[in-house]
């Protein structure tokens, strides 16, 4: 008799239910429902769609109106990561016009040495909310860029501001990082949604100790496929869904 031979697993789809796009957006955006601002994370391994997930995000805030402008700190790489108006810094221009884009991609210049820092950007968020009463959303393209060299503090207290204040003038933040010992506690109890994409197992557990995240969605993330992400809502239960944009 024929032995069955046991298959390696493979990365994948490894939920039995699978969400919808329409699903995971109506769950990240559902905050505005109550008049708050979302604050939206996305946590995964270098090459495993952190940056693609976050351009679906702002381009559905964007496509739905949900917000009035998006201002985008994205100085990782020489070419932008994000679609959008892209200027050097946030004096050009101080205040961006609607007409001309709704999504500002502030990027620096690294070939010339021109800094733009994520405190720049988050305080023209922060007075555009304020005086302008225009609906911002502050997109972070690496966490990182705004802690310490510890990974655990602050060094964009503007930044941190949005996480947790911002929401009361229905300002909204979204950000990425790849290492979770690397992002303060606070960005996790403050994010209304964090989407976590594949991580492998020392960061998996270390999510689950630190956050007392479901066994069930701690045993997937090392199992999920480039693309794939889990939803945290604060306060619920994971839906045992695995989505995909």
């Amino acid at each position: 008799m024929a032995t069955e031979t046991a298959q390696p697993k493979k990365p994948g789809l490894v939920s039995p239910q699978k969400g919808s796009r329409e699903e995971a957006l109506d769950l990240i955006f559902s905050p505005l429902e109550h008049g708050d601002g979302f604050r939206h994370g996305a946590l995964g391994a270098p090459g495993y769609g952190k940056t693609y997930h976050m351009n679906r995000v702002v381009d559905a805030a964007l496509n739905r109106h949900l917000v009035d402008l998006v201002l985008t700190h994205d100085v990782k790489f020489a070419e932008p990561e994000f679609d959008g108006t892209c200027f050097i810094n946030v004096g050009a221009p101080v205040t961006p016009s609607l007409e001309a884009s709704r999504h500002a991609v502030y990027r620096g210049d690294i070939r010339n040495d021109v800094v733009c820092s994520a405190e720049d950007v988050a305080t023209l968020g922060k007075r555009l909310l304020q005086r302008e009463q225009v609906s911002v959303l502050l997109n972070i393209g690496e966490l990182d860029n705004c802690l310490t060299d510890g990974g655990r503090s602050w060094q964009a207290p503007t930044v941190r501001w949005f996480s947790s204040q911002g929401r009361a003038l229905k300002g909204c933040l979204t950000w990425t990082a790849q290492q979770p010992k690397r992002c303060p506690d606070e960005i996790f109890d403050q994010s209304t949604t964090i989407a976590f994409l594949h991580l492998d197992a020392r960061s998996s557990n270390y999510l689950g100790n630190t956050l007392m995240l479901d066994e069930g969605m701690v045993e997937v993330l090392p199992k999920l496929a480039r693309g794939e992400f889990v939803l945290a809502v604060p306060g619920l239960e994971w839906n045992g869904k695995v989505y995909r944009f």
